[in-house]
Order: C-alpha cells, then structure tokens, then sequence
C-alpha cells in the first residue's frame, strides 16, 4: 500500500489519527456553541420577562433555568480542561442573581 509522504501526515504520523482528533475536536466546539446557545436563550428569557410589564409570576423559574444553563457550561468547560470562567460572566453578562442558584437543585415536589 502506498502512503503519502511524512509531510503530508498530522502531527501523530497517522492520518486515521489526525482525523479522528480533527472530528473530536469539532464536535466538541459545536457542543459548546449550542450549549452557549441554550444559556443565552434562557438568559433572554428572563431579561424579556424582566421588561414586560405584568409579567407572569414564572420569574423563580426561569432564574432557575438560567442557573442550570450556566451550571452545565461551567461543568463542560471544567471537563475539557478550560478551568477559566470568569470572563463568561461578561461575556453572557449573567446577573448575580442567577450566579447565586448555579448548582442548586430544585427537587420536583419543592416546586409545585
């Protein structure tokens, strides 16, 4: 079997290798972008219950929704070994508020 030249293999010297790490590593920054996603969502939500007048009263709900979202990008993030998260309350501008539940957990009969 012919094999390309050393310059034309990845770092590892295996091109299957290479690949594969490739593929992992892209399908790791895509599980941030929509776990991203999904905080910024909840943080919307929240921010719009916040400016509408008369809002519904599901307001412990959706702080509690947003805590979770950032809990699970702070535990992905930790998991893949980026351990600096400081900068995404920034970056997601995450109120104190809802800092404060991060890892709380609501059992199901505390919220009805």
């Amino acid at each position: 079997m012919a094999r390309p030249p050393k310059s034309f293999q990845g770092s590892t010297g295996s091109d299957t290798l290479d690949a594969l790490a490739n593929e992992a590593a892209q399908e790791t920054a895509t599980a941030l972008g929509r776990i991203g996603s999904k905080l910024e969502a909840a943080l919307e939500a929240l921010r719009r219950h916040d400016s509408t007048a008369g809002a519904n009263p599901d307001r412990d709900a959706l702080v509690q929704e947003a805590a979770d979202a950032a809990w699970i990008m702070f535990i992905q993030r930790d998991h893949l070994g980026l351990h600096t998260d400081h900068h995404l309350l920034g970056t997601y501008n995450i109120p104190k508020e809802v800092m404060a539940r991060v890892g709380v957990i609501i059992r199901e009969k505390d919220r009805a």
